[in-house]
């Protein structure tokens, strides 16, 4: 009896120690494979900007992207959803809004319209910016606002610059530069001392490599340079009124591999007045108006980047100039329960020849007249509903 009870026992503690160690039933090459199917992973970091309302996205064009920097303002719009581009090259891309593109998209650079002047799109408006040189960047989708001008379809882009304010005398800086592993380098200084009156300038380098080779080591022309120079003088008497006059230029030269031409001159040149005030008491808000005009000029040729070939469809030096100058102004009252505005817009093509050859004439004996766009807006808020 004692040793049945002793050998109940015995089994019974095997049993419970087999259970409590379960290394002591499973064979040893279960284990192994089991701690072989373990990876540890590196964290994974998503940083996205959410859209502050369902059609409109704001973000700070200095934020770093890629490509970084972004040599226009198709290769920054092209990280924002919903953008693709129509690649060019090495720069000058053409953006696409939900499958629309050209002037259907329309750009405001501190609230002046800026336009390209090439019909082939070799130097369409996004051609001109400089993203890290602006503040803040709005696109709105759809054509569900009129506040900005008509017939923008697809959505409107806008690159803004902040007003600096400063309580005291005193001057802010900010420096950036880049260099990549082709050689690439970017140069971005800015400045901004104030005594009640703020001057900034802006004044980004960018040259490339002379160009890229692709998977079968053939050599593809993409090379691009460009430089802008932007400049500021504004009158702040307090923290809601600005008065503010601004100016800027640039240029550029982009080799097209995919063209019988190159871009030999992407000028550019701007000046603006703009008057803001804020926070006004009773029904009225706010009031906006600004004038501008911007003007661009830009030279294709098959001989200053590359040498004319015999065997092409152009064997001979060849140049075209086109060019482009849009003036216009805009009043905006914000109301309590909504906004009002009034705009106008005028585009002037230069009188010139569109092509010669080199050393051709450029002039020609009439002036050229273009479109004049004159509008109205009047957007309504209600508790139900937004309506334009």
């Amino acid at each position: 009896m004692n040793r049945n009870l002793l050998s109940r026992s015995l089994a019974a503690a095997v049993i419970g120690a087999a259970v409590s160690n379960p290394a002591l039933t499973e064979p040893e090459h279960v284990h192994g494979a089991a701690a072989a199917a373990v990876t540890n992973l590196d964290g994974v970091v998503v940083l996205g900007v959410a859209p502050i309302a369902a059609s409109t996205f704001v973000t700070d064009p200095k934020l770093p992207r890629q490509p970084v920097p972004a040599s226009d303002g198709a290769d920054y719009l092209k990280t924002i959803p919903g953008f693709s581009t129509l690649r060019s090259g090495g720069t000058n891309g053409d953006p696409v809004l939900r499958g629309m593109f050209g002037s259907r998209i329309a750009l405001l650079t501190n609230d002046g319209a800026l336009s390209g002047a090439c019909p082939s799109r070799m130097d369409n408006a996004m051609s001109y910016i400089a993203p890290e040189t602006y503040d803040r960047l709005t696109v709105i989708k759809g054509p569900q606002t009129v506040l900005w001008g008509g017939g923008a379809s697809a959505g409107t882009v806008r690159f803004e610059r902040e007003i600096p304010y400063f309580d005291r005398p005193g001057c802010r800086r900010r420096a950036a530069c880049w260099r990549a592993a082709t050689t690439a380098t970017t140069r971005s200084p800015t400045s901004a001392p104030a005594r009640r009156t703020g001057t900034r300038g802006c004044q980004p380098t960018v040259p490339k490599p002379t160009t890229t080779r692709d998977g079968n080591g053939d050599e593809v022309p993409s090379a691009w340079r460009k430089w802008n120079v932007d400049a500021a003088l504004g009158w702040t008497p307090d923290a809601d009124t600005v008065l503010e006059l601004n100016a800027g230029s640039g240029d550029a030269q982009a080799r097209y591999a995919g063209r019988g031409m190159d871009g030999a001159q992407f000028r550019r040149d701007g000046v603006g007045l703009r008057f803001e005030k804020k926070n006004i008491d009773g029904v009225l808000d706010a009031v906006a108006a600004n004038v501008y005009r911007n003007e661009v000029d830009h030279v294709m040729d098959n001989y200053t980047l590359r040498d004319p070939d015999p065997a092409s469809s152009m064997p001979m030096p060849m140049a075209s100039n086109v060019g482009d100058t849009t003036e216009g102004g805009r009043v905006a009252l914000t109301l309590r329960a909504g906004s009002l505005g009034v705009d106008r817009r005028r585009r002037r093509p230069p009188e010139r020849t569109p092509q010669a050859q080199r050393d051709g004439p450029w002039r020609l004996p009439w002036t050229s007249r273009g479109p004049r766009m004159p509008g109205s807006a009047r957007w309504v808020r209600s508790p139900n509903r937004t309506g334009t």
